[in-house]
């Protein structure tokens, strides 16, 4: 029987590379979710074995009713890929009159970015564990974040909080439903050549095209954590099977590095940490 994904912003980018690299294996049931019917469409009947639903990933109960769709169609659900995001091209540091209350900023990209993939965390949880037993251990959770989910940006602050909020949730849940049997990482890429990055001008014109990733990186870092094998970066960092969980993997435009969580600098904060991490219990 053939394994089950669930891909948010399926459609275009990375999310349909992704798509499209396992619908190609022929033994995947994929399924991309995207907010535009006509791209969606025309996405999934390019490839064999997928299909489009329309879902806004900021409406729960949108998104709640297409993965019980999908897990009720096949009893089974594998991967999800929480990838749906959108760039931030509001400019936060505006001066405001000097009079009055600002108005009120938009947040738009926090509710797609963070709430979406909030929401997706939370159902695939769900439905990874009402599916099969023999698939414990290989079921998948994976997350785009950005290089600005690791490091600051002036450029797009609001976006980049965003995308460092993502990567704490990995860290706060891997452990918990790694022992459920249920892999949960990020992918942190660099400039990757998506609609996303070249629909605003702005950004194509300041990056060094050096900088940018082909396709081809990102797939294969997704494809390399979904293998369930041991997985060695760019610095001959060496990460094994059973350790495969709570990982932030920056991509570059040659190779991927796993990159740490901070480091705890005193006994007092390595207790307060052991805490919050329940490994006390």
């Amino acid at each position: 029987m053939n394994k089950v994904a669930l891909i948010t912003g399926g459609t275009s980018g990375i999310g349909f590379a992704v798509a499209e690299d396992l619908s190609k294996t022929g033994s995947w049931e994929v399924n991309i979710l995207g907010s535009n019917q006509e791209r969606g469409e025309k996405a999934a009947a390019s490839l064999s074995n997928t299909t489009f639903y329309q879902v806004d990933v900021r409406n729960y109960e949108q998104l709640s009713s297409t993965f019980d769709q999908i897990f009720n169609g096949n009893r089974r659900l594998d991967f999800v890929f929480a990838n749906a995001g959108i760039a931030e091209f509001g400019d936060y540091y505006a001066t405001q009159p000097d009079t009055g209350i600002p108005p009120k900023p938009d947040l738009g990209v926090v509710e797609v970015n963070l709430d979406g993939a909030l929401y997706t965390s939370y159902l695939a949880m769900h439905y990874f564990r009402r599916s099969p037993e023999s698939s414990k251990g290989d079921r998948n959770l994976i997350f785009t974040s950005s290089i600005g989910g690791i490091y600051p940006c002036e450029l797009s602050p609001v976006y980049v909080s965003t995308k460092h909020a993502l990567i704490g949730h990995v860290r706060s849940i891997g452990k918990r439903l790694w022992a459920e049997g249920i892999r949960v990482n990020a992918i942190c890429p660099g400039v990757v050549e998506t609609p996303l990055f070249t629909t605003s001008g702005i950004y194509i014109s300041i990056f060094p095209k050096e900088t940018y990733i082909k396709m081809r990186i990102v797939t294969g870092v997704v494809s390399q954590l979904l293998s369930g094998t041991d997985i060695v970066d760019g610095k001959g960092m060496r990460v094994g099977n059973d350790e495969m969980h709570s990982r932030a993997l920056q991509i570059s435009a040659k190779t991927f590095f796993f990159i740490e969580k901070p480091e705890i600098h005193d006994e007092e904060t390595q207790k307060t940490w052991n805490v919050m991490m329940a490994l006390n219990q």
